[in-house]
């Protein structure tokens, strides 16, 4: 099964690491570090133009990558318990 972010970006459901939502987590100094961490390694695709509500935490050839999404985590959830993704 796939969590399809949009066009470009299609994550196995096996891949996913975590989705968390932003709004929870942005002062918390492990966010920071991973979002350092992962913008430094070039690994963080950013689609919110405006509010960012959740970074989207993945696997791929044994590195972690993120994006981030104006998407809620709650309708994220919602596609990868769908049965039709």
């Amino acid at each position: 099964m796939y969590l399809t972010i949009n066009k470009e970006d299609i994550i196995k459901k096996k891949d996913i690491i975590g989705i968390f939502n932003i709004e929870s987590i942005i002062q918390t100094k492990e966010y920071y570090n991973i979002l350092e961490e992962l913008k430094k390694e070039n690994r963080i695709k950013k689609y919110a133009k405006e509010e960012e509500k959740t970074i989207i935490l993945y696997q791929k050839d044994k590195k972690t990558y993120g994006i981030i999404s104006n998407i809620s985590s709650n309708s994220i959830e919602k596609r990868i318990k769908s049965k039709t993704i």
